[in-house]
């Protein structure tokens, strides 16, 4: 057996392996109210699915003689993925607002692996490993659209704080991993820890976020899509373990030749 054996813990081969249950959605709910009205709001709404703890924020409405017209964040799982959404994309809300307005979406989804027995905590001198596939290929994601979105992953401890990358980043910028202009692809990230481990389960948060013009509603209902989440565990050698190693090697063989075997 390798002493640097790869482990699943989270995703294919582990306890972990379907961790996006189809469930329902959470949308923010956006007031509004009276004959005539046109809303615009940054409330949030925040409930939790399976592992997850997920987040929607922002939204507008229109009413004309109780006709309700809306589109607000929402955060869905499917089954097989994690989805930042936009609830609606009614082409009638766009008159109603008006070119030059923008409205905005956030979004958020935390989740700790903390299943009663099989909770996974850090351990001291691992390498961890974290890939998953993005997918934003609607255009919601692209900056070229003028929107400025943000996207971004952090593996975090169990008080919510962020682990540093291999690269001495922290929050870790999705769509600048994919490449500019590229909204669709895998990323995959390493963590390193020493003889320290942080404290509470292994947890991780993505979090998106767009100014949306109104004319870009017709864009498309979805701002990305999170799946095949995986994370592995590999130990890695203390400073004096790969001496140690050597050590031990070299009396056996100095024993072998002691005794005429070689």
């Amino acid at each position: 057996m390798s002493l640097n054996a790869q482990t699943p813990i989270v995703g294919t081969g582990s306890s972990y392996s379907s961790i996006f249950p189809s469930s329902a959605p959470v949308t923010y709910d956006v007031p509004g109210g009276g004959l005539v009205s046109i809303t615009l709001s940054n409330g949030s709404t925040t409930a939790t699915r399976g592992l997850w703890d997920l987040t929607a924020q922002g939204g507008a409405n229109a009413t004309i003689l109780l006709s309700l017209t809306e589109s607000a964040a929402q955060v869905a799982l499917t089954g097989s993925a994690l989805q930042f959404q936009i609830s609606n994309d009614n082409n009638s809300l766009l008159g109603l607002l008006g070119a030059g307005t923008s409205i905005h979406y956030g979004w958020q989804a935390v989740a700790y692996f903390d299943t009663p027995g099989d909770v996974l905590n850090y351990t001291p001198n691992t390498h961890y490993s974290v890939s998953f596939d993005v997918d934003g290929n609607n255009g919601l994601l692209s900056s070229v659209a003028g929107l400025n979105p943000s996207f971004s992953f952090e593996l975090i401890d169990g008080l919510g704080n962020t682990l540093t990358s291999t690269n001495n980043t922290s929050q870790i910028n999705i769509a600048g991993l994919l490449g500019s202009g590229v909204t669709t692809g895998t990323v995959n990230l390493d963590y390193i820890l020493d003889g320290t481990a942080p404290s509470g389960p292994i947890g991780v948060r993505f979090i998106g976020d767009a100014q949306v013009g109104a004319t870009a509603l017709s864009l498309g209902t979805d701002f990305a899509t999170i799946s095949n989440l995986n994370i592995s565990a590999t130990p890695v050698p203390e400073p004096g373990g790969s001496v140690l190693i050597a050590s031990v090697g070299v009396l056996m063989l100095l024993r072998r030749r002691r005794l005429g075997v070689g």
